[in-house]
This record gives structure tokens, sequence and C-alpha cells, in this order.
């Protein structure tokens, strides 16, 4: 089978660390060799894989996540986040998934979260007592909450992959990303309670120091409601939305003073060589999803899964472990990108919905920047703590416990994820 051996060379490239986009490209090119297309297709269909107005929301979306780390965001995020968390058992630690959990709401990006305000909370946690692996640990597991969380760049490729409304996605992910986020809080509370270390002492809460944080942060913390006001009032596409955010990001900077010259120039840099991946990523994808859908992969393994299982619930469980073990070997763009085309019809004829699975799947693969081999935030949030990956990821091991109870959750109960859009849909007469 084609897939199986476009599959096989992505993934033995990858091994040999090639860079994940030319294992992809690589794998693409020899599907269409295989395939006895000719070779012009390559460049016509990846250029097909682009050619969207509605694509121009990732590069925005990814600039605006860049504008709001150099903007001077993350410092008033953490000043609120510690004023508003700090009082729970857990301290500084508590503060870190809070922080994550509001900044989710702004960069749409796990490692953006990571490398911006993971930066100042590692920080603040080791200065006062904290193991550094175990700040870098749970800053890494908190910050899994920012793809979930509107605005979602991965919610945003996932919706346009499979014709599915971003609105419902960045509202579906709304409940699910409180959720997982309250999970880690649960957890560490009670390990602070059980095991009682030297850390994770409590902060006194005042309320006028939280008032004054709210306020210093406040034109940051209305950037979620100003995102999804533009859905729910229908005056943007999801592009457009994108270039608002962006700009907000902008103007949030030069208030604020924080944004120089030099950061924006850098932001500039930065977000045109991610975007330059991420699309890149799109269009090599694109051609992997177009062989796999002339092999007719999903609809046979639609048809597998109808005759063997019966029951969503224990359809769900299979692809939530299948997602889990793939996440684990391929970088989360390409692995939705590909995934989506061949699961979707398969979650459809077991009667779940595509936005609830779009939450479940996006979930699911970015677990797997924190999971061995691959687990770039592994690296990630060792060079921000100043440790070695595997400091990191010992120190991680029972932080999965409360990720993966959040995703038994989510997938058991779709409500959390199908409420809020629905209700807001009819509310405002929305489609």
């Amino acid at each position: 089978m084609i897939t199986a051996a476009m599959l096989a060379i992505m993934v033995a490239l990858m091994v040999v660390r090639v860079p994940v986009s030319i294992a992809v490209g690589v794998a693409a090119l020899a599907g269409l060799l295989a395939n006895d297309n000719p070779l012009d297709v390559l460049p016509r269909m990846m250029i097909d894989g682009v050619d969207s107005f509605a694509m121009l929301a990732v590069p925005f979306f990814v600039l605006a996540g860049q504008l709001m780390n150099a903007g001077g965001t993350t410092e008033r995020i953490f000043d609120f986040a510690r004023d508003a968390f700090g009082w729970i058992r857990g301290g500084l630690a508590q503060v870190n998934i809070g922080g994550n959990m509001i900044f989710a709401g702004m960069s749409g990006a796990a490692l953006a979260d990571l490398a911006g305000l993971g930066v100042v909370v590692v920080r603040a946690m080791t200065k006062n007592g904290y193991p550094a692996p175990f700040s870098a640990a749970l800053t890494l597991a908190a910050c899994v909450v920012g793809p979930i969380i509107p605005p979602s760049i991965i919610l945003v490729i996932y919706g346009l992959a499979t014709d599915t409304s971003v609105g419902k996605l960045f509202l579906a992910g709304v409940v699910p990303g409180v959720t997982i986020g309250i999970s880690l809080m649960v957890s560490i509370w009670l390990w602070v309670r059980l095991r009682k270390p030297d850390w994770g002492k409590p902060e006194p809460f005042v309320l006028r120091r939280a008032v004054k944080s709210f306020r210093r942060g406040s034109l940051a913390l209305l950037s979620p409601i100003l995102i999804i006001g533009c859905i729910l009032a229908g005056v943007a596409t999801p592009s457009e939305i994108g270039a608002i955010a962006a700009g907000y990001a902008l103007l949030i900077g030069i208030i604020h003073g924080d944004l120089t010259w030099p950061r924006l120039l850098a932001c500039l840099k930065e977000s045109v060589a991610m975007t330059a991946v991420i699309m890149y990523l799109i269009a090599v994808s694109s051609v992997m999803a177009w062989i796999v859908t002339t092999e007719r992969v999903a609809h046979d393994a639609a048809q597998l899964m109808i005759t063997y299982v019966q029951s969503p619930l224990i359809g769900l469980l299979l692809i939530n472990i299948f997602l889990l073990i793939v996440g684990m070997f391929l970088e989360t763009v390409p692995a939705l990108l590909i995934l989506s085309s061949i699961l979707l019809p398969v979650v459809k004829a077991l009667g779940i919905d595509p936005v609830h699975f779009g939450v479940i799947i996006c979930y699911n693969l970015i677990l797997g920047i924190i999971t061995p081999p691959m687990g770039i935030g592994l690296f990630v949030a060792a060079r921000v703590a100043k440790i070695t990956p595997e400091a990191v990821l010992k120190a991680s091991w029972p932080l999965y416990i409360p990720l993966l109870a959040a995703l038994v959750i989510i997938s058991v109960v779709p409500a959390l994820s199908l409420w809020l859009p629905t209700t807001v849909y009819r509310w405002f007469g929305l489609s």
C-alpha cells in the first residue's frame, strides 16, 4: 500500500534526524512516483494546498502570538495570575497553570506560551525554591492548554482541512481547555497536600493588588473577548480575525511602550520563518492526504470500524490510543493534516460530531510535544530552565496522569465541547 510506504519513509527519515519538513516532502514525492503521477503534479498540488484566502489566518495568528510575547504582555499576565491564583495550595505552581490558561487566549500556540510566559514563570519559581526540573515540567504540561483555548492555530488548520466551522471550534475549545487546567491544578493541590514539600506555600490574596494587576493587563485580557466577539458578530472571517488579533497585539505593545523597533523586527522575522515552515508542511501534507484519499484508505478504515466497533466510546478509545502513539513520532501539523482526512469519515460513521473530534485530535497530537522520542517541548523547556531534557522528562511523568484524565473526560463527555458553540450559535441565530 502506497500510504503505508509513505508513512514508513517519513518515519525512517525522521529517525535518522532528517528535518520533519524534508521528511514529509520526500515521502509525498515517493508516493506520487509510486502512484505513477508525473513530477509536475507535486508543485501544482502544493500550491493548491495553500492557495486559500482562509489560510491567511495562520500567519496572522503566528504574528499575533509573537507580538504578545515581545510587547510586555507576559509580565503583566504573570502578575495578574500571581494575584489571582497564588493563594491556592501550590503557590507559584498554580500561578504557572493559571497564567498559561490566560495566555492561551492570546497566543494560540503551545511552544509560544512555553518560550514566552515560560521564561518568566520558571525564573520566578526557581527563585522561590521550586526545583528547576519540576518548574520546567509543569510549564511544559500547562502550555498544552494553549492550542485548545481560542485563538488556536492548530484548530484553524483542522477547520480549514476538514471544512469545519472555525468559529464553532474556537468556542468548543473553551471548556475543554479550562478542564485541562483544572485537572492540573487539582493534581498539584493533592501533590502538595500529600507530599508536603518545602515549596508550594500559598501567597496571601490581596484584593487591591489583584485589581491593580488586572488593570495593568486589562488590554491583553480583552484579546480573547475581541476575537470571539468578532466571530459571533459575523463581522470577520477567520483570516480577518487573525489580522485583527495581530493589529490589536501591535496596538497593545505600542500603548505599553514595550514594543521597540528591534523587538518588532525580530517578531516579523520569527513570524515569517515560522509561517514558512507551517505553510510548507501544509502544502506537502496536502499531497500526502490526496494520495491517501485516492487509495480510499479513509473509506476502508470507516468500513472496518463500522464492522467491528459498534460503540462510539470504544471507537474513541481506540482512536485516542492511536493518536497518542502517532503524536510521539510525528509533528502536530503534518500528523493533523494527514490523519484528519483518514479519521473524520470514521468518527462520522460512529456518530461523533466533527467539532468534538476536532478538539480531541488536536489535544491528542499536541500532547506529542511532551512525549519522547520527538517531544520538541522537552528541549524547549530544558532550554528555558537551563537543564537537560532528561531532567525535564523525569519530572514530567506524574503530570501525564491529569493530562490523560482530562483527555478521557473530554472524550466521553461531548457536551464539554459542544455545549458552548451550540448555545451561543443558537442565541445569535447563526448556522
